[in-house]
């Protein structure tokens, strides 16, 4: 039987190989800076610590519905995520918690640490470089216009609207991605998410700053 070890170290193995296959397409360098931390988690060969009380929110009724679209090299990870969904502890930025940004929002939104800093968010990895984990949106649900000084990619598994500003006064507009793609936001670049009839979850890695939480755009 594979142990939770076993299973993180696969899909984190699946993300490499996406990162790859999109620096090599793009030859971003931030791309090469995410797949360079992806080998060094790999490396490590950390153990998966199963967390004492796993949290759950509300949105977590829709997260095995989030990973049935999801195939491919999305597929595999979505298959590792449906392994590990029990060990995972759903989170919210306490800055949306303590201003939500629409009355539903907070019943349709949380994610989960996969790997990140002990002194962060309930993690089954402690990584001090990476913060990677799963977004869970629920259907009908906008994550409005926000930033934040990391760098990021998304990796969505299942079909969603993105939108990321070109520039500083520019307006996000929302394009429809498939899931397996990779999505790039360099830092305190404005971005947005939005679901229509299906919930989303996407994996999300963070490099840089990893202690400063997103707020919303001005």
């Amino acid at each position: 039987m594979t142990t939770p070890t076993e299973t993180f170290s696969a899909m984190v193995a699946a993300v490499q190989e996406i990162v790859s296959a999109a620096f090599a397409e793009t030859r971003e360098p931030e791309l090469a800076r995410f797949r360079e931390r992806l080998e060094r988690l790999l490396r490590s060969q950390t153990a998966v610590v199963p967390l004492a009380h796993p949290r759950r929110l509300p949105v977590c009724e829709y997260f095995v519905e989030a990973l049935q679209a999801a195939t491919g090299e999305a597929g595999e990870i979505a298959a590792s995520l449906r392994l590990l969904e029990p060990l995972l502890s759903f989170v919210q930025n306490p800055n949306y918690r303590r201003a939500p940004p629409s009355p539903s929002f907070l019943v349709n939104y949380g994610y989960a640490v996969l790997a990140g800093p002990g002194d962060g968010a309930p993690a089954l990895v402690h990584n001090p470089d990476l913060a990677f984990g799963v977004l869970l949106l629920g259907p009908h649900t906008e994550y409005p216009a926000h930033r934040h000084p990391a760098a990021e990619l998304y990796i969505p598994l299942s079909r969603a609207e993105w939108a990321k500003a070109s520039g500083p006064l520019a307006e996000p507009e929302f394009v429809s991605r498939e899931p397996g793609c990779v999505i790039h936001h360099p830092p305190n670049v404005v971005h947005a998410t939005r679901t229509r009839e299906t919930p989303l979850a996407a994996l999300y890695l963070w490099a840089g700053d990893l202690a400063t939480y997103a707020r919303l755009a001005d």
